[in-house]
């Protein structure tokens, strides 16, 4: 309750701050070209201006500009003896665009007329944005043609706005359009269209992701970092299982998704060496009232029927300055893997429902407050994944499983975050204050591998051995952070970051005898309550030499202590008393960027990244009554070199996206098993990632849009490590050499009905699921496969439906495989699913 006391202590400072400001601010502009001079406006107002290139090198002139003006009333000025015109993007984004000569009587694209490119003129920070209650998604897309257009993508890796093309880093965005075209309600939906990005799952809420091939198959914790908005999601520690915890966020009231690949350790901190996937929200709009539904339902062969449905309403409450937001959701994924043991049919059903309330507040041009409310609940009957032998054929059917025990999975994730930001003129002050809890308890069937030390038991032998587990997380995270406004010769940006997290994780087995009933577990119990808490500094400085090349410097210091607590009972379960580790760990950054034209970009980066290390397990060998294992785990680093390029055409009818990287990872943390249980160590020997990436945009007609990405991942271990069992060379776990995406879209001419067709098509090749020479958990390859979806979509007026068919022809592609259990359980891709999906707003 104190910290939420502080973040409301902060937001009404800021509020009572910002009641002495006027709307109304002294502005100061002398008579100059109007390039130069919508500059200084945007200097001057803290406002960001996208430009059309080719109107505004033509050397207009703008009047000089003195004295108190709403930032509106002297953009009015300034366009005044002009053919422009200004639009707001959102409340801090400015578009400058010609004025149509008259307008037309039904809006239409005509062939090869696209609109002038535009250019970011002034990059603002990017909480001027966010809090300004205003939806870009809504307003950019406020007439159907626009969702064929390719528009301006603007993006905040940096923490600030900046054109998708400027950014000097590899980032891939997932829009709410895409979205809609794919039906996508889970993280698996759209994961496999993403450059770089693999990810291994047994159902929705135990999904672990990577980027660029950095994994070592079961990760001890994130090696990419999942942000709702600007708050980081789930443990920073080795204790709450948070690798396999990856957030999996229905789908509905988003603007984007954005996928940030390579290590973010400067501007994001830990956990992010392989990446960070950033989901933003729908912004209130303080302008307009509205209303967005979904629904949807579809069928898969051998399984059930899903549906889902979701609401949301936009209500301003003072105009142009207050909104709320209110969106709730429901999904049921109807299943399609069967027990045969159980004689239960599609046992990995799972709803996943909740909501979010969502508070915007301007009161004036300067200050911004949003505060969110989310609640996100997910239930299952088990795991999408199949019994199969080691040679690569199912025990029972290739749909089946044989378990004796159900495997339920429930989660329940809660988080509330205050956004503060205040303008000054020449920086911007931005607070970003979080709570959140999450809870997990599930169990997994380990007969095969556990049955066997029943021995050690009271019960002398027994027909089957669950693995119960319940993890808790409470989290409080706070970041500040001050940045240059405008356009200058030297931008920067300095913030601090704190965390409070309390983790409580229990273990137990459970037991049945060999009459199939419930048996007392005196074989193992643990419990451990853990504690981390983080300090850091960071910084980051772009030096403009011209308007073409800059370079940019970064660093970020952050010291971590942790406390940890075990309490072990049964035959395997051991105690120790309160461990405590603690360590200081540094991070850097550094860009060269050049502009060879507005629509071309080359970046040369470089970026290091980290995961924490802690305090260790302790297990005791049965045979010596020793204790097994360091006392503490240290943390792992990498180091990454980059190099890309972003271009397009002026019309932005063909671009292409590339890059090559090599990533040098060392002291990677690893899961180490003695007598079946495990504890945390560290191969110094390390692994190095050789990749490639290329994106393809071709845009040859208004009505056609065809996009390509292939990404190439050499992922080695390094040297060859006895307690991971891999072998020098060895491909890392779960990650292709090879992938690749096509989609290919064709919208129909007609204005008040816009048929449309399109598809999909994903190759992911061969992948190992384990360690060559690994005991604990035995090699078994994962095929290569090719997944192929259709859909034809329909567009009345603003409702757009679409009839979709994925796995069109029902591949069982197996996405990932635990071996650990005893048995190979590759995680089955979704048999063939037709369904129809109608999305709304009003």
């Amino acid at each position: 309750m104190a910290r939420i006391a502080v973040l409301g202590l902060v937001i009404t400072l800021a509020t009572a701050v910002a009641s002495a400001q006027q709307s109304l601010i002294n502005v100061n502009i002398e008579p100059q070209p109007l390039d130069k001079a919508l500059n200084n406006w945007a200097s001057q107002t803290g406002y960001q201006v996208l430009v059309p290139v080719e109107r505004a090198a033509q050397g207009r002139t703008a009047p000089g500009v003195k004295g108190s003006y709403t930032p509106e009333g002297a953009l009015k000025l300034l366009l005044a003896r002009t053919d422009l015109s200004y639009q707001f993007v959102n409340a801090r984004t400015v578009a400058i665009r010609p004025t149509p000569a008259a307008p037309p009587a039904k809006p239409a694209a005509a062939e090869g007329g696209a609109e002038p490119p535009l250019v970011l003129a002034q990059s603002g920070p990017r909480d001027q944005k966010e809090a300004a209650a205003t939806s870009t998604q809504e307003r950019t897309q406020a007439t159907p043609e626009n969702r064929q257009r390719m528009d301006e993508v603007i993006v905040t890796a940096q923490k600030r706005d900046e054109r998708l093309i400027d950014t000097p880093q590899a980032v891939s965005v997932v829009s709410a359009d895409s979205l809609n075209k794919l039906a996508a309600t889970q993280f698996r939906d759209f994961a496999n269209t993403v450059p770089g990005l693999s990810f291994s799952s047994q159902g929705a809420g135990t999904t672990q992701v990577t980027l660029r091939g950095v994994t070592a198959g079961l990760d001890i914790s994130p090696t990419v970092g999942i942000y709702v908005d600007d708050v980081p999601y789930g443990s920073s520690s080795s204790f709450a299982q948070s690798a396999q915890g990856a957030l999996d966020v229905a789908l509905f009231d988003l603007d984007q998704i954005e996928v940030l690949r390579g290590p973010q350790g400067t501007l994001y901190g830990a956990s992010t060496m392989g990446g960070l996937i950033k989901y933003v929200t729908t912004r209130p709009d303080a302008s307009r009232f509205g209303v967005d539904a979904r629904t949807g339902i579809s069928g898969t062969r051998d399984g059930s029927m899903s549906y889902n449905g979701a609401f949301g309403v936009n209500a301003p409450l003072i105009e142009d300055k207050a909104a709320l937001r209110a969106s709730a959701f429901y999904s049921r994924d109807g299943g399609f893997i069967d027990n045969v043991r159980l004689g239960r049919k599609d046992v990995n059903s799972s709803d996943i429902y909740g909501g979010r309330l969502d508070l915007a507040f301007a009161p004036t041009d300067a200050l911004s407050i949003r505060v969110t409310g989310f609640a996100q609940n997910i239930s299952r009957d088990g795991e999408d994944t199949a019994d199969f032998a080691f040679g690569g054929a199912p025990l029972d059917g290739i749909l089946d499983v044989r378990r004796p025990l159900a495997e339920p999975f429930d989660q329940h994730f809660r988080l509330v975050s205050g956004t503060v930001a205040y303008n000054f003129g020449p920086a911007a002050l931005t607070s970003v204050s979080s709570y959140q809890t999450s809870k997990t308890d599930f169990i997994a069937d380990l007969s095969p591998a556990y049955v066997p030390f029943c021995t050690f038991s009271a019960v002398g032998a027994c027909s089957a051995v669950g693995y119960l587990q319940n993890t808790s997380t409470d989290k409080f995270t706070q970041e500040l952070r001050i940045q240059s406004s405008g356009k200058s010769r030297l931008e920067w940006l300095f913030g601090g970051f704190y965390t409070h997290e309390t983790s409580d994780r229990s273990q137990d087995f459970v037991l049945l005898n060999l009459a199939g009933q419930p048996a007392p577990n005196d074989l193992f119990t643990f419990a451990t309550p853990s504690r981390y808490e983080e300090y850091a500094g960071f910084g980051d400085l772009t030096w403009h030499f011209s308007d073409s090349f800059d370079i940019s410097g970064g660093i970020r210091v952050a010291r971590n202590e942790q406390t940890f607590t075990q309490f072990g009972g049964g035959a395997f379960g051991a105690s120790r008393p309160t461990a405590r580790s603690d360590e200081t760990v540094e991070t850097y950054l550094g860009n060269a960027r050049y502009h060879f034209n507005d629509r071309s970009t080359a970046y040369a980066r470089f970026a290091t990244g980290y995961r924490p290390g802690g305090p260790n397990f302790l297990i005791v060998d049965t045979a010596t009554g020793q204790p097994v294992g360091p006392v503490t785990f240290e943390a792992d680093r990498l180091k990454s070199y980059e190099l890309g390029w972003k271009a397009e055409t002026s019309d932005r009818r063909y671009g292409i996206d590339a890059a090559v990287y090599y990533i040098d990872w060392n002291n990677i943390q690893i899961g180490i098993t003695r007598g079946g249980f495990g504890f945390t160590g560290n191969a110094p020997g390390g692994a190095s990632v050789r990749g490639a990436e290329l994106a393809l945009t071709v845009r040859p007609l208004d009505s056609l849009v065809a996009s390509g990405a292939l990404t190439y991942q050499d992922a080695q271990l390094s040297e060859a490590d006895a307690d991971l069992g891999g072998t020098k060379g060895q491909q890392l776990p779960n990650v292709p050499k090879f992938s690749g995406t096509m989609n290919v879209d064709y919208q129909f001419g007609g204005s008040d009905l816009r048929p449309s067709i399109g598809g999909t098509v994903r190759y992911v090749d061969e992948r190992l699921a384990s360690w060559d020479q690994s005991a604990a958990r035995p090699q078994y390859k994962l095929p290569s496969y090719t997944a192929v979806d259709l859909r034809t979509g329909l567009v009345v007026k603003s409702v757009d439906m679409q009839l979709y068919v994925r796995n069109v022809f029902d591949r069982h592609a197996q996405l990932f495989a635990y071996t650990w259990q005893g048995t190979p359980r590759p995680t089955i891709i979704q048999p063939r699913t037709i369904g129809v999906m109608a999305t709304a707003k009003f």
